[in-house]
């Protein structure tokens, strides 16, 4: 048995072949891919990585199995582990990048199956279990009990969306993220393949959903966040191809550590350098809500203005989508029909328009002149 500090989580204690899985290459390094992509260049102690998440989720899942008091144990925990083993560098980030439309999701069955975890797994469960195993942790469940497993881990208000935000929040130093996470849990019950929310628990609830809201708004969708984001984007399309991920090998291969030394040590890399380092990225000339004006923005700007020297960004987010149930006595209902707080939480939709520092002036009186006509 080996305990892990996590300021979250306390003492984190693993043995055995979770201990295994934690050692093996594959998991370590998601020591070096980061949480929020470069988030840490707007919010600075957001250093936080793939791996202390993946532990903290371990924690929240073992505390949602023993308050719903479900007997698969080993392979709740592993899948656990495992969730995010597949994360390309700077995690979301960079996951338009990946070819053929696949997600970390698909890459994270690849690194189970193809390296030394599935070894490992083989040591202590059979190939069937390790297929469960696999469906669990991508959200692909065969049948109601499955579903209920990987509800727990990646549900609508499962472990991984619990530890991420309170993670970021904490890591971030911002309070939006921090709801009242003993509460969900303690309130959190298994009806049919689903985790629900009792009624008692529905303030909770309520708290968890306005601080999703607010994280997204806050900080992932932070103006800065996203160019910085588009901006790094724009400089692996030129360092990597598709065969770097897919090889499996090659994939591990890729951390933000190795992105970042090409970035420094190749001259013709320099812009994109001072572009995401150097505090010069794209500056932000609009930033709305409404699509029409968004649009009617663009074309202008796009009539006067080369458009190598503008980025546009549209950023959108369900936090809810109607799919949490509470139950209320013998019944279940729509988390929207018993909370008109939860009503209200409209889907987030936000459009930005960036220009290079050296045309910002100019693209600002572009769009105030022909908003004065």
């Amino acid at each position: 048995m080996k305990e892990f500090s996590d300021p979250l989580s306390g003492f984190v204690r693993l043995g055995g072949i979770e201990l295994d899985v934690v050692d093996s290459l594959p998991f370590q390094r998601l020591r070096f891919v980061k949480q929020l992509g470069v988030a840490y260049l707007v919010f600075p102690s957001a250093q936080h990585t793939r791996f202390e998440h993946s532990l903290g989720v371990l924690e929240i899942t073992s505390k949602l199995r023993a308050r719903l008091g479900l007997k698969e144990e080993k392979l709740l925990r592993l899948s656990a582990l495992l969730h995010d083993v597949g994360h390309p560098p700077f995690s979301h980030t960079t996951e338009v990048l990946l070819p053929e439309s696949k997600t970390h999701e698909d890459f994270t069955e690849r690194v189970i199956r193809e390296t030394e975890i599935y070894d490992i797994l083989r040591k202590e469960l059979s190939h069937e279990d390790i297929e469960t195993l696999i469906r669990i942790t991508l959200g692909k469940p065969q049948n109601e009990e499955e579903k209920l497993l990987s509800d727990v881990i990646t549900g609508e208000f499962g472990a991984d969306r619990m530890d991420y935000l309170r993670r970021d929040a904490y890591f971030c130093g911002v309070s939006y993220g921090f709801f009242d996470y003993e509460r969900l849990v303690s309130t959190t019950v298994a009806r049919g393949g689903s985790l629900v929310v009792d009624e008692s628990g529905l303030r909770a609830l309520e708290n968890f959903l306005i601080s999703r809201y607010f994280m997204y708004v806050q900080v992932y969708f932070h103006k800065s966040v996203r160019i910085l984001s588009i901006h790094l984007v724009e400089f692996i399309k030129k360092l990597l191809r598709e065969e770097d991920f897919r090889d499996i090998y090659a994939f591990l291969r890729l951390n933000d550590t190795h992105i970042i030394s090409r970035l420094f040590e190749r001259k013709e890399f320099k812009e994109d350098l001072e572009r995401i380092f150097g505090r010069k990225h794209f500056k932000a000339v609009l930033s709305t809500e409404d699509r029409e004006r968004y649009e009617d923005a663009k074309r202008k700007l796009l009539e006067r203005l080369d458009e190598r020297y503008l980025r546009f960004d549209e950023a959108k987010k369900d936090v809810y989508g109607g799919k949490i149930f509470v139950k209320k006595g013998d019944n279940l209902y729509k988390a929207h029909e018993l909370s008109p707080l939860i009503a209200s939480l409209k889907p987030i939709e936000l459009y930005r328009i960036y220009v290079d520092r050296k045309l910002w002036k100019d693209a600002v009186r572009l769009l105030e002149s022909s908003h004065s006509r």
